[in-house]
């Protein structure tokens, strides 16, 4: 018999459409996931232009800067089991304000 998983978690990922609508995707969540890995595991199912939309090289280059309900975050150094069940995700403009959190991230690096 198989013990039952204490991680084990379904987490689920809203990305904006052009449209206005939104697709939505459930996924189970693995030990570590990042946002980022959670958006490459549903890549193939994203819209050509969301799969252009998410890019990342370990958070030196601000690339993956994405808004995580609502808030800028950087989806290769944020875990997925600090967030919710239901993440809402969004490309992030490259503008003003992210240097900072751009450079704290990479400090981690």
């Amino acid at each position: 018999m198989n013990a039952p998983l204490s991680h084990f978690r379904i987490i689920r990922l809203h990305l904006p459409a052009v449209d206005g609508r939104s697709y939505d995707f459930e996924l189970i969540e693995t030990a570590g996931m990042t946002v980022l890995r959670a958006l490459r595991e549903i890549h193939g199912a994203l819209p050509p232009l969301l799969q252009r939309a998410f890019h990342c090289h370990a958070g030196a280059c601000n690339t993956c800067s994405v808004l995580i309900d609502g808030r800028p975050g950087v989806a290769c150094t944020t875990f997925t089991r600090d967030l919710g069940r239901d993440i809402g995700l969004a490309p992030a403009p490259r503008a003003e304000g992210w240097a900072g959190l751009r450079n704290a991230v990479r400090g981690g690096h």
